[in-house]
C-alpha cells in the first residue's frame, strides 16, 4: 500500500482532499497541520508522496527536500503542490475590470480572486504519482546497490573505545554519541533531529555554521566544520533519536583556536598508554589531529 502524507493547516481544505480520495484507492493518508508535524511523520514512517502547500515558504520547503535527500530509502518520495479546492457551496466570485483602476484607491476594497482546483481531478493526479510508486522505489533500489559499491566511506574508522582521548562530543548545541570517527567523518546518535543549516554544504559567510565539537580529556576541543549527509531516524525505543553520519569540510578543516596543545599518541590500535601518553607538536591541533588520524589509517 502506497503512503501520501498531505501538509495542509486547513482542516476543511483536507477533508475536501479525503471525500475525493475516499473509494478511488486504498491508500494510506496522513495529514499534518504543519512541517514539524509533517518531518515526525516521515520520521516514523517515510511516505511514497507528499503534498505541500502551494504558497509554502521556500525555506521550510528547501529544509524538507534537503532532510528527505539524507534519509536512506527516500529517494523515491515526490513533493506535489497542493492547489486550493473548490467545495460546493462557495461563493462564486466575479473579477470585472475596470477602466478607471485608480478609482480602486478611494474607498473600495481590492476582492483578490485564488484561483480554484477541482477536487477530483486533482486526486486523479495523485493516484497516478502513488500508482507508480512501486516501480520508482524498485529503480531508486538500484542506483543505491550501485552507489554503495563506491561508497564514499572508504577511510578507516575508530570506535569511541579505540579513541578515549576524546572525552565527549556535542552537535547542534546538545551532547551527542560517538559510534566512530575518521578523518573525514564522524558517525553520531543525537536526541534531535539535524537542523537545516547541517544539510548544507558549510558557507563561511553564513550566520549559522554547522560543526562538531570534540572534547579532548585535556580540556581542549577540536571543531569541525561539514554538514549531515546521512540521517537515519531510529525508533526502537518510547524516544526518538538519529543516526547522523557528519562529513568533515576538507577545505576548512579541523578548527582550534591554541597551537602547541596536548594531543594523543594514537596508533592503529588507538591510543599509546591507554590514553595517558601525550606528545606536544608546534603544529596546529587542528593539522595535528588529521595527521594523527591518517598516520593511524595507513599503519
Amino acid at each position: 500500500m502506497s503512503r501520501l502524507l498531505v501538509v495542509q493547516p486547513d482542516s476543511l481544505q483536507a477533508d475536501v482532499l479525503r471525500e475525493a480520495l475516499q473509494g478511488r484507492a486504498a491508500e494510506d493518508v496522513l495529514v499534518a497541520e504543519s512541517l514539524d508535524d509533517a518531518l515526525f511523520s516521515i520520521d516514523k514512517c517515510v511516505p511514497d508522496v507528499i503534498l505541500v502547500p502551494t504558497l509554502i515558504a521556500a525555506a521550510l520547503e528547501d529544509y524538507l527536500i534537503a532532510y528527505l535527500n539524507a534519509i536512506p530509502n527516500a529517494d523515491h518520495v515526490r513533493i506535489l503542490g497542493l492547489p486550493r479546492f473548490e467545495r460546493s457551496g462557495d461563493p462564486v466570485e466575479h473579477h470585472v475590470r475596470s477602466r478607471f483602476p485608480w478609482r480602486w484607491r478611494w474607498g473600495r476594497k481590492r476582492v483578490v480572486v485564488i484561483p480554484k482546483c477541482d477536487p477530483g481531478v486533482f486526486a486523479e493526479h495523485v493516484l497516478f504519482y502513488l500508482a507508480s510508486t512501486n516501480e520508482l522505489r524498485m529503480e531508486c533500489a538500484a542506483s543505491a546497490a550501485l552507489h554503495r559499491m563506491s561508497d564514499r566511506r572508504t577511510r578507516p574508522r575508530f570506535a569511541c573505545n579505540e579513541v578515549p582521548w576524546i572525552s565527549g562530543v556535542s552537535f547542534g548545541g546538545e551532547r551527542a554519541a560517538l559510534i566512530n570517527v575518521s578523518s573525514g567523518g564522524a558517525l553520531l546518535r543525537t536526541s534531535s533531529r539535524p537542523k537545516h543549516h547541517s544539510l548544507r554544504r558549510s558557507d563561511p559567510d553564513a550566520l549559522e555554521a554547522a560543526f562538531l565539537t570534540l572534547e579532548l580529556r585535556t580540556d581542549a576541543k577540536v571543531h569541525a566544520m561539514g554538514r549531515v549527509v546521512r540521517c537515519v531516524p531510529l525508533t526502537t525505543s518510547a524516544l526518538m533519536h538519529y543516526e547522523i553520519a557528519f562529513s568533515f569540510d576538507g577545505s576548512v578543516g579541523l578548527e582550534l583556536p591554541a597551537a602547541d596543545t596536548a594531543v594523543a599518541a594514537i596508533s592503529r590500535r588507538g591510543t599509546t598508554n591507554g590514553g595517558s601518553g601525550f606528545e606536544r607538536s608546534g603544529i596546529p591541533l587542528a593539522e595535528n589531529f588529521r595527521k594523527l588520524l591518517q598516520a593511524a589509517e595507513r599503519s
